[in-house]
């Protein structure tokens, strides 16, 4: 390590400041964020190339904060990876940019320097623009200074309210402009907010309040104003309130019916023991749906098993809504919400209240699972083939694409529990088992090596489970429990 760098010498390598904000095109380079000034700030150095203190020549380090020495370390032993994390004092995170470096001494007295790192702490809030930057309504302001904000309104203009940010001293790009729409003015009431991107820095800077959002918040006067947030995390003041008549209250509707569920107040429970098809959704006649809207009826939400969105009107009928038997077994052994929407175009819903539905499982009428060679409860093992047939009969509302599971439990001779022997896993149902149920072709077999493990005049059991789709909850179908002899 030689005393000072030659043209020929490279510095070595910068600090690292893990608490700096990552860099954004057109935006602040190697910026802190304000939550890091509160604080000693962290500094992690490399670990130079050539190293060697020993007793009697120490190695020295030395850390600048522009021309303040902010600290000073030696050792005569080897450097330990946690000596080289470093700090700042709060007292020198002040306002703007500041230079990072350090020197190395080693044990014969040579010195190197470091590349040197800029640090940009910023603690000044954005202004805002004239008018104490209150919004302004960009389309037909004369109308809702008429009329309030109405669901006309919201129609006519692409189902929001654009509103505009006056223009404010120096945007930069990661501003992030936080927008309110409050029942109470500065009741923090947040709607949304955006980031600046290096292209939009010139402006306009648009608010755009959407339908949803303003019908969610309801009818009445309300006030909406925004702040201004850098992205070292510097918040302005908030702007003055933009005061507004809003009068686009969704619409109330009715409970969705379901003539073959049985309750009461929107709590109902479907039996599929019971299931007639088809099986419809129906939209009360007195809600009320404008001509320019289409109706839906949602079966679940998006994510459950037998999720369904029916757009098409039953045989013509505009308002009874089919669905599809797989979608209703689907749900078996859980409950789901079920509701109609109104859509006037794709940004709006008017969603009714949804009713609770309880889908019960199929219970009756089951088929058991069936094992070749038993008799009277009994299976003789001497008399059992190498694979030992099993099937199992056709149900109710059976369909391809259902899901079987069969296996086996037993005890050892041993007196413990035996590992499951997995004799159907995942199978789909097939359209041939639909009139001659599962393994008529004796294709489903328990092993007879499996069953000579067990404990004899002891029981084992078969057991069946089904899935009417593949993240369905399971129906536990009959099971069998002959004793097996020798």
């Amino acid at each position: 390590m030689s005393a000072m760098p030659t043209n020929h010498q490279a510095l070595l390598d910068p600090v690292k400041v893990p608490a700096l904000l990552k860099d954004i095109p057109g935006g602040d380079v190697n910026l802190l964020p304000v939550t890091a000034t509160r604080e000693v700030l962290s500094v992690l150095v490399p670990m130079w190339p050539v190293s060697d203190p020993r007793p009697g020549e120490p190695e020295r380090l030395r850390l600048f904060w522009d021309t303040t020495l902010v600290k000073d370390k030696q050792w005569e032993a080897p450097v330990q990876p946690k000596d080289l994390e470093l700090s700042v004092p709060v007292a020198n995170l002040t306002a703007g940019p500041h230079v990072l470096r350090y020197e190395v001494t080693n044990s014969v007295g040579d010195m190197s320097p470091s590349a040197t790192l800029t640090v940009l702490i910023d603690l000044t809030p954005p202004a805002l623009g004239g008018a104490q930057g209150m919004l302004t309504v960009l389309e037909d302001p004369e109308e809702i200074e008429r009329d309030g904000l109405t669901e006309r309104y919201l129609r006519n203009h692409g189902q929001r309210l654009r509103t505009q940010v006056p223009g404010y001293t120096t945007p930069v790009a990661g501003d992030t402009i936080i927008f309110y729409w409050d029942a109470e003015p500065f009741a923090e009431t947040k709607a949304g907010e955006y980031e600046i991107a290096f292209e939009d820095i010139g402006g306009p800077f648009y608010v755009d309040f959407t339908a949803e959002l303003i019908v969610q918040r309801g009818d009445g006067v309300r006030y909406l104003y925004y702040a201004i947030e850098d992205r070292a995390g510097n918040l302005s003041a908030f702007s003055k309130p933009l005061k507004l008549s809003v009068s686009a209250a969704t619409r109330t509707f009715p409970l969705p019916s379901i003539a073959q569920a049985t309750g009461t107040d929107g709590q109902l429970r479907l039996a599929l023991d019971d299931l007639r098809l088809p099986l419809l959704v129906k939209v009360p006649a007195d809600a009320v749906v404008y001509p320019d809207e289409t109706l839906r009826v949602e079966w679940g939400e998006p994510g459950d098993p037998g999720y369904f969105s029916a757009t098409t009107g039953y045989e013509g009928r505009e308002r009874e809504f089919e669905i599809p038997e797989q979608k209703v077994l689907a749900q078996g052994r859980t409950t789901i919400k079920v509701k109609f929407v109104a859509s006037g175009d794709k940004r709006l819903d008017y969603p009714s209240p949804p009713v609770e539905l309880t889908v019960l499982p199929l219970s009756k009428n089951l088929p058991r699972v069936e094992l070749a060679g038993v008799s009277s409860g009994n299976l003789k093992l001497s008399q059992a083939p190498a694979r030992v047939p099993v099937t199992l009969g056709t149900w109710r509302l059976m369909a391809e694409g259902q899901l079987v599971d069969i296996w086996v439990t037993g005890v050892l001779q041993n007196g413990q529990e035996a590992v499951p022997f997995q004799v159907l896993k995942d199978y789909v149902v097939r359209p041939a088992d639909l009139s001659q149920g599962i393994g008529s072709a004796n294709d489903v077999a328990v092993l007879k090596s499996f069953l000579m493990t067990l404990l004899l005049d002891n029981p084992f059991t078969l057991h069946v489970q089904v899935r009417f789709a593949a993240h369905g909850v399971p129906v536990n179908f009959p099971s069998l429990s002959p004793t097996l002899r020798a």
